[in-house]
C-alpha cells in the first residue's frame, strides 16, 4: 500500500494591487461611475469593504463636517454599504464558501463599487474632501 500526500497553499490576489484615485463629484447625487475589481482565490474566501474617515471627510474644517455616502457593490451579489457603517469595521460585500464552484470557475470573479451621496444639501460647503476606502480579499476555512 502507497499512501499520497499533497498540499496547495492558498492564494488570493486582487486587482487593482496597491493604490488608486478615483474623483468624486461632490455636487453630483446620483451613482460616481463604478470601479471594476477582479479578485480569485483557490480557498473559500471573503470580499470586505472599510472606510478611513467614515464618510468624505472636508478637509478645511478640520474634518468637523463629514458627509456620508452610500457603496453600491455588485460582487457575485447586490449589497449596499454605508460609509459611516465601514469606518473601522469592514463590511462584507462577496463570500464564497462552495468548494466546487470555486474549482470550476478558478476562484475567478469581478465586482464593481459605485459610490452615491443622499442629497446636494448635505455636502453644498466649499472645500477640499477626502476618504480612503480600503478592499481586502481574505481566505476563510483554511
Amino acid at each position: 500500500m502507497i499512501n499520497l500526500e499533497g498540499s496547495v497553499t492558498s492564494n488570493c490576489e486582487l486587482v487593482p494591487e496597491g493604490s488608486t484615485t478615483a474623483n468624486v463629484n461632490m455636487l453630483e447625487t446620483g451613482n460616481q461611475g463604478f470601479l471594476v475589481v477582479a479578485y480569485s482565490c483557490n480557498s473559500p474566501y471573503e470580499v470586505t469593504l472599510s472606510s478611513l474617515n467614515g464618510g468624505m471627510e472636508h478637509q478645511e474644517s478640520g474634518g468637523a463636517v463629514n458627509i456620508d455616502y452610500d457603496i453600491e457593490a455588485t460582487f457575485g451579489g447586490f449589497a449596499t454599504v454605508n460609509s459611516v457603517a465601514a469606518q473601522g469595521t469592514p463590511q462584507p460585500i462577496a463570500t464564497n464558501t462552495d468548494w466546487t464552484n470555486i474549482l470550476l470557475n478558478g476562484g475567478a470573479r469581478t465586482g464593481n463599487l459605485d459610490l452615491s451621496f443622499d442629497s446636494l444639501a448635505e455636502y453644498a460647503v466649499a472645500g477640499t474632501y477626502n476618504d480612503t476606502l480600503t478592499i481586502t480579499l481574505a481566505a476563510t476555512g483554511i
